[in-house]
């Protein structure tokens, strides 16, 4: 009776740590944190008084808890004479009087001779490889070394409002190591235009005589005044032409007078071979009836069978051009990289070979417009095309603009052109992109900087109108030219903010390519990131909430955590390292390029099944 009342008294503290053990679904599962705030035996799971077995209940119930609670006992005394073996052992390996070498809080090495120093945090004492771990660059790295103090990212705090950072726009001076949540964050000076370059506060431009650059002006409503603007393509000099419109006309008309005078002499028409005196004649009569403001009718029908090109001429040139364009360009006329020209002055090397029909498929140069993506193999081409071209963005609906960037969503079933000639440009850099001729049943979302000229392309990705899988993205691609400026996270974030708004959770189309994965590892990691630290203090987090949160599928969730080790199972119980892992990367790891909410103008289609947004809805019905 004593040991019932012993368990009767006992009351739950928590929650258990797996809602429902039965379900197979991982986006039910609690996943415990190590809190080190937390007590030990607060996070331990307490049995309930319903639990507890009655005089009257079967035995059974009452083994099968008492083996539980054993279990879970022998499981803790278990963790601690591992701890403590690993310790003697680590004890073991020094000689009497020799103190342990450091140890790195984030890889777990020792210091080694060999390795760079470690750096020692002020607050906690704990210690990190400058670059290898926390990945700081040798500027910031010689610059640590002159301070007193240094924070971990683990006890960084904002310098502005002192609370902890966890928002992906946060900066890290490069002189003073100090940092900035992304709204507290002082005018600085970025030496380039990368997006994980240094950056300089205030403070230290002044010191050091760099030029503070203010934030940028509000873009206006049109990318520029009415009317054509005039520019100086940069071509060569003998492209150029400064020639008068009239004088053009006046020579044209010269040309087409000699081709007939010389038809007319050498009898290609079916009147009677004229003389030269008799031509001089006819060229007198002309000019009277245009003297006498009469049209002669003589002239036309004498004139009017005259060909302006032979048929053995125009037969001769067909021929010719299938002989040297074939309709299958053979592999050995292929050159070994292409390059494009993008506009004025970017230029790229073009990786794979080109889905282009020939003349494009064999030249060694490709010339595209930066507005309407007209190609061709000739710079003449360009210069002339450019000369009419009246496109300043791209053929679709504006729907983000927000610092100096515009996002235009682009229907393939209404924009054929545009969008097959965005994925043959596509198909020079992507080895997987099969799909340039089909279209229609695609919608592409392009991302352009927003210039005086007008909106100039740098990447993009297409998505399925009616995906048959959770496919919220098909193909991405960022321009080699514009390339580590944190495009591609910006462009991956689009698409699960338009997840957010159809009340969806959506992953990439899979397989992924060596650059997507890559891609798509940093923005997890990223968000994954900015999640954890902002819910620190939490005891336990929720697959289906961060879910919900970041609009990433829980199998992707858990795939990114394991492949940062960021989760184990210990117990039977999964425990998520917060504080011994997830909160010592480095602040860079979460720094990204991301979207306002607030400044997309789009609307979801409708849809005729209801969406629950406190549930993980799929595209597809299951």
């Amino acid at each position: 009776m004593g040991k019932r009342i012993d368990r009767a008294v006992t009351k739950p503290e928590t929650k258990p740590e797996i809602k429902n053990r039965k379900s197979s679904q991982i986006n039910t599962i609690e996943i415990q944190t190590d809190n080190a705030t937390t007590p030990r035996r607060k996070l331990a799971r307490k049995h309930n008084i319903e639990d507890t077995p009655l005089n009257g209940e079967p035995a059974a119930k009452r083994n099968r808890l008492e083996n539980s609670t054993d279990r879970r006992r022998k499981t803790s005394v278990a963790e601690k004479e591992t701890g403590e073996e690993e310790n003697t052992r680590r004890r073991r390996t020094l000689k009497h009087g020799e103190v342990a070498p450091p140890q790195c809080s984030f890889c777990k090495e020792e210091q080694k001779s060999e390795d760079e120093e470690l750096l020692s945090c002020t607050t906690c004492k704990a210690y990190y490889h400058p670059g290898k771990c926390l990945r700081y660059k040798d500027e910031l790295k010689t610059n640590i070394r002159k301070l007193k103090e240094w924070f971990c990212p683990r006890c960084v705090l904002c310098s502005s409002c002192e609370r902890f950072i966890s928002d992906p726009s946060n900066v890290e001076c490069s002189v003073c190591c100090r940092a900035w949540h992304g709204t507290c964050a002082p005018k600085g000076h970025y030496p380039s235009i990368d997006f994980d370059s240094a950056w300089y506060c205030g403070a230290c431009c002044r010191s050091r005589n760099f030029r503070i650059y203010d934030s940028p002006p509000p873009t206006p409503s049109r990318p520029g005044p009415k009317g054509r603007k005039s520019r100086a393509p940069p071509v060569e000099d003998s492209l150029r032409f400064d020639c008068d419109v009239d004088e053009l006309t006046d020579l044209i008309n010269r040309r087409d007078s000699t081709m007939d005078a010389l038809n007319i002499e050498n009898g290609l028409s079916k009147s009677a071979t004229p003389s030269p005196l008799s031509s001089t004649q006819n060229n007198k009569q002309d000019e009277k009836p245009r003297m006498n403001g009469k049209t002669d009718n003589s002239c036309k029908k004498k004139n009017a069978n005259i060909p302006l090109v032979l048929k053995e001429d125009s037969d001769l040139y067909d021929g010719s051009r299938k002989m040297a364009y074939s309709s299958k360009p053979s592999s050995s006329v292929v050159p070994t990289g292409q390059l494009l020209h993008f506009g004025t002055g970017k230029v790229c090397k073009a990786i794979y070979a080109s889905a282009y029909e020939e003349p494009l498929h064999s030249a060694p140069n490709l010339y595209s417009c930066k507005f309407c993506l007209h190609t061709t193999h000739l710079k003449e081409n360009l210069v002339i095309h450019w000369d009419h071209c009246t496109a300043k963005h791209p053929p679709g609906n504006e729907i983000y603009r927000d610092d100096g960037l515009a996002f235009f969503e682009v229907d393939g079933a209404v924009q054929k052109k545009y969008c097959q000639d965005l994925c043959l440009i596509s198909k020079l850099f992507i080895a997987s992109k099969t799909l340039y001729a089909e279209v229609e049943t695609f919608i592409f979302y392009v991302l352009c900087e927003i210039t005086t000229e007008g909106y100039v392309i740098v990447g993009y990705f297409s998505k399925e109108k009616n995906p048959s899988k959770n496919n919220n993205l098909s193909c991405l691609l960022v321009l080699p030219m514009v390339q580590k400026m944190g495009y591609g996270r910006l462009l991956i974030d689009m698409s699960y903010e338009l997840s957010r708004i159809e009340l969806r959770v959506g992953h990439p189309e899979h397989p992924l390519s060596d650059l997507g994965i890559l891609a798509y590892r940093g923005y997890w990691r990223s968000s994954l990131l900015c999640y954890l630290r902002e819910h620190r203090k939490f005891d336990r987090v929720n697959i289906k909430d961060i879910s919900l949160a970041t609009r990433i599928t829980p199998v992707d969730i858990v795939n990114q955590l394991m492949f940062d080790k960021l989760i184990t199972l210990k117990g039977g119980v999964y425990t998520l390292k917060t504080g011994k892992r997830a909160l010592k990367f480095p602040l860079s790891q979460c720094r990204r390029r991301f979207v306002d909410p607030k400044k997309i103008i789009w609307r979801a289609r409708p849809t005729k099944e209801y969406l629950d947004p406190t549930k993980c809805n799929s595209y597809v019905s299951v």
